[in-house]
């Protein structure tokens, strides 16, 4: 039961920070990208395309996915054991 949660944990912890990195810089990515430097053709700044708000909208249902599998797994590995009663011995 302790190689579960110790397993739990450095998997939870390694998501979260995986997943942490990865939101960070492609939301970053998609600042520079789409504010600060926008893509020119033609001559003209092209708007965003359908394409893109579908990556977006993919990519962050996947990353709160990734965000809440890590929770689950912290919160299973962080929990206290529960406390068993001794037995006295009598049924009530």
């Amino acid at each position: 039961m302790r190689t579960r949660r110790v397993i739990s944990a450095l998997v939870g912890g390694l998501l979260l920070l995986g997943t942490l990195v990865e939101a960070y810089f492609q939301s970053f990515g998609f600042y520079q990208e789409h504010y600060v430097w926008p893509k020119e053709k033609y001559g003209v700044l092209t708007p965003l395309s359908w394409q893109d708000i579908v990556f977006l909208a993919a990519f962050w249902l996947v990353a709160i996915g990734l965000f809440y599998l890590s929770y689950r797994l912290l919160k299973y590995a962080l929990r206290r054991e529960p406390v068993v009663p001794a037995s006295s011995g009598s049924l009530n």
